[in-house]
């Protein structure tokens, strides 16, 4: 078990806590997403796969037809709040949290329509080879980190809440396909892979 300790003597005090790089797979369900520019697979209207389906029905022998919508867009989150501390009184109180860190992936896969994706192992991928066929850079590559506990103490001065987080960054990589076989569709909807770039504990301290 790793033990840290911080004392928090200015307000507004942003504190980035470097040693927890994790990824997590659970991106549609983090408590913030914001993607720079673009649109997520979720908020893809019907009026969207109307236009974005026009680019993938030239029919082929054999493969997949793709329009992409988004590729590497950055995205920032906050995959969920850790605790909020505040402090009403009128003396600094000492504040001890025990984090354990869990096993996770630094990719995710979203898939809409008749779109499946598949999990061998511990690597996760979209049938019938649709992720080579849209030719990724390596970054999207599947690794996953081990659980290890970590301690934080610190110290709450009166008037204030401290607040410890989850942020992170990622890319967005995302839009339609369809899989022909002997001419005939098969397979078409919307695909989309979020990759994790960065992510850490962010504790910030703000007056009450």
């Amino acid at each position: 078990m790793k033990i840290f300790s911080f004392c928090l003597l200015a307000l507004g005090l942003s504190l980035i806590i470097p040693f927890l790089t994790e990824a997590s797979s659970a991106y549609k369900s983090y408590e913030s997403l914001t993607i720079e520019d673009g649109k997520l697979l979720s908020d893809f209207s019907s009026e969207d796969y109307k236009v974005y389906y026009e680019k993938v029905n030239k029919r082929k022998f054999i493969g997949w037809q793709i329009h992409e919508v988004n590729r590497d867009t950055k995205v920032y989150y906050i995959t969920e709040t850790l605790f909020s501390y505040h402090n009403d009184g009128y003396t600094a109180i000492d504040y001890t949290y025990k984090y354990t860190k869990k096993e996770t992936k630094k990719i995710a896969l979203s898939a809409t329509g008749s779109i499946g994706y598949k999990t061998t192992g511990d690597k996760q991928g979209f049938k019938n080879n649709l992720d080579g066929s849209l030719k990724l850079s390596s970054d999207y590559t599947n690794t996953k980190e081990e659980s290890e506990t970590y301690e934080i103490k610190l110290k709450v001065d009166p008037g204030t809440r401290v607040d410890l987080y989850i942020y992170g960054e990622g890319k967005i990589t995302n839009g339609v396909a369809a899989f022909y076989w002997g001419f005939f569709r098969t397979m078409r909807g919307g695909y989309e892979i979020f990759l994790v770039t960065t992510q850490y504990q962010r504790l910030e301290k703000v007056k009450i």
